[in-house]
Formats: C-alpha cells, structure tokens, sequence
C-alpha cells in the first residue's frame, strides 16, 4: 500500500499489473467491478476520490472478440488467472463454459471442469481457447499432431502472444477455424480499455498498435 500512496503522490492514476499482483492487491483497492470479483484479480487499477479501485480488462478485451452465442459450449485450456478471466467472459456472452486442466479438483465454483485429455477438443465446442502458456517463446510447445481434427469451424483463441502466430492457432487454421484470435490483438484491446478507464476517452488511433508493430492475423 505504500508503493500504491507514493505512486499517486506523484500523480499517477492508474496502472496495468501482471501476476501475482492482479489477485495481491484486491485487498488494498476501496472497491471493484463485478468482473474483478468473479476472475478473482484486477489486471487494471485507477485512482478516484475514494481510493484506488480495480477491473479486469482481460475480461472486457476477450468478450470484444466474443459473438453473442446463448447455449453454446466454450472449451478453456489451463486452470490459472487467464483462464478464469476467459470464464467470466465466455459466461457473459451466454456460453456454457467447459474447463480443462491437469488440476480439475482445483477449479473456482462456475465451470465444468475436466481432466487434461486433448480429445476433449470436439465438434461440440463453438470456441476453444488456449489459456496455458504452452507455445509461448521460451516455454513447451504443443504437439500438434496430438490435436484432433475437428469438423465444426470453432473460434480459436490463444492469449499467448509471443510468437503472434502460435502452434495452436496455426492448429486452428487448419481446422478451417471461424476465426482465431490471437495474444496480441488481446493485448490491444486490454490497453484500449485501460486507457479508456484511466483517461474517459478512447486511446489514440493506432499508437497502442505501433508501439508493439501489430496487425491482424490474415
């Protein structure tokens, strides 16, 4: 809390945080939204006459992405931070939200959880999304022919950003994906809501997309 007085004391009002401190400083915050309660962290903090209170922009930039699709089945792979704010979100967008893990006993109340078995990744799934580091530079990639062939053109989504296009996406493509959506372009749209937060406008056009050299997937 100190840290946090001496940082508005100089004028800051606002800031992003990573893990661990997105769920280390909801103690300290006056208040948060109902998505910071829900994904259990506050990736985004802004300072108001009360005090400093959270959100999550990781929740809001994922369902950016997300068409309304009330009944459908969601698959999230992994069991941490993003993969819960991708619950929240895929459940505010009317999915049925299906968890996999190698910890299913582990996961927060909501979602159906499962075993890690990569077969799980079936026809019934209209959006599946990677929320595990795996394919991410300097951490174990996926095997890709462990990846089952899939018939139903999903929306595939991987938080990974580095590299852009990951094995799982390309995975994706090649399952003649609806639309795959990548780290990066998360990445962009968490920033956008966090400026928008911090400053009550939109962000710049195309700053936040230089500063990290981003385009679209083809």
């Amino acid at each position: 809390m100190q840290q946090l007085s001496a940082f508005h004391e100089i004028g800051g009002r606002g800031a992003n945080l990573t893990r661990p401190l997105k769920s280390l400083i909801m103690p300290q915050l006056v208040g948060f939204s109902d998505a910071v309660r829900r994904a259990g962290a506050a990736n985004t903090i802004l300072w108001t006459s009360e005090g400093w209170v959270g959100e999550n922009t990781d929740v809001m930039a994922l369902s950016d992405w997300m068409p309304a699709n009330v009944g459908s089945k969601a698959l999230i792979l992994g069991g941490g931070g993003a993969a819960r704010a991708s619950w929240v979100a895929l459940t505010d967008c009317g999915y049925e939200v299906h968890v996999m893990t190698r910890n299913p006993d582990r996961i927060w109340p909501g979602p159906t959880a499962h075993g890690w078995d990569l077969q799980r990744l079936d026809n019934s799934y209209a959006v599946i999304v990677n929320a595990t580091p795996l394919g991410q530079a300097g951490e174990p990639s996926w095997d890709v022919l462990t990846l089952p062939n899939l018939s139903s053109e999903p929306i595939v989504v991987d938080w990974v950003y580095s590299p852009q296009l990951t094995p799982f996406l390309s995975w994706g493509k090649s399952q003649s994906a609806r639309a795959v959506v990548d780290g990066l372009s998360l990445l962009v749209a968490q920033a956008r809501w966090a400026w928008q937060l911090w400053f009550g406008q939109p962000a710049p056009p195309d700053v936040l997309e230089e500063a990290i050299s981003w385009q679209p997937l083809s």
